[in-house]
């Protein structure tokens, strides 16, 4: 079984380019809830009904996966990055993605396995 987790997947060199967009933080504000994950281009099949992240306007967020994993803690957003630092863990550890899209009710965001392998995260707004 595949199971999402942050602090395995979401570590990315950060390689700022001058051609990033800045991303609307008021866009990322609200619960997301994933919807689709790829690895290597290639869909994977896993339940994502427990997926979840959620980031506030006071720049705190909290990720649900399976089982009971959870992270929490501050967040914020550099060009078109993402960097989450997760104060559940001692000492706290930061992770950075990639923000691929973002629109008012789609979230796509790139990570990168500890095995290299490219992952694609797409959250779905909760309304």
């Amino acid at each position: 079984m595949n199971i999402i987790a942050l602090k395995r997947i979401l570590t990315i060199p950060v390689l700022c380019g001058l051609s990033a967009c800045l991303p609307d933080k008021s866009e990322l504000v609200g619960n997301w809830r994933a919807v689709a994950f790829y690895e290597n281009g290639k869909r994977v099949e896993t339940p994502l009904e427990p997926v979840s992240l959620y980031l506030s306007s006071t720049g705190a967020y909290r990720f649900q996966s399976q089982g009971f994993y959870e992270e929490k803690g501050a967040y914020r957003t550099s060009a078109a990055y993402l960097f989450l630092t997760d104060t559940t863990m001692k000492p706290p550890q930061e992770h950075v993605v990639k923000i691929l899209h973002l629109s008012p009710d789609t979230l796509k965001i790139a990570m990168q396995s500890k095995f290299k392998k490219e992952q694609v995260l797409f959250l779905a707004r909760n309304r």
